[in-house]
């Protein structure tokens, strides 16, 4: 569950790969990291169906998830999805959203800010992260979608 792995899949933009405070091999340690397997944590549903962070990734596509301040970021992974013709699935997080961390447990594994992106792997590897809203977002979905999928 510990396993972080650098590769051309991946990109941490420079970002420090977090220690482990306990002993790796006898504790699971959730990290957004890119390289790290996306932490599991229940959200709910609109509705009260509690799903879990996984069940969102996965199923032979990106996942872009962000919070509540990140709607840009659904927009610029759309028009990504059209231009670069892969299927990429976007979820917002947060109150009166179609998945709402109601357990703050959300909140305290993505380390990112409500308006971060993570974008995640079919195989729910995390393969990038940003923190905040960039300037140039679309541009930057562009860089690491490119980068990952190896296209110039």
């Amino acid at each position: 569950m510990n396993q972080r792995y650098r590769s051309a899949a991946i990109v941490t933009d420079g970002q420090i790969e977090p220690s482990f405070e306990l002993d790796a091999e006898l504790h699971y340690q959730p990290t957004a990291w890119p390289g790290a397997p996306l932490p599991h944590a229940w959200l709910y549903r609109t509705g009260g169906q509690r799903v879990s962070t996984l069940d969102l990734c996965g199923h032979g596509h990106f996942t872009v998830l962000t919070g509540l301040d990140g709607k840009a970021w659904i927009e610029a992974t759309h028009a990504l999805a059209q231009e670069l013709g892969i299927a990429i699935e976007a979820h917002l997080i947060g109150p009166r959203q179609p998945h709402a961390d109601h357990a703050g447990d959300w909140a305290r594994l993505r380390e990112i800010s409500d308006s971060g992106c993570l974008l995640v792997r079919p195989d729910h590897r995390v393969v990038w992260r940003a923190n905040r809203l960039t300037d140039a977002l679309q541009a930057d979905l562009r860089r690491v979608l490119s980068a990952i999928l190896d296209r110039k």
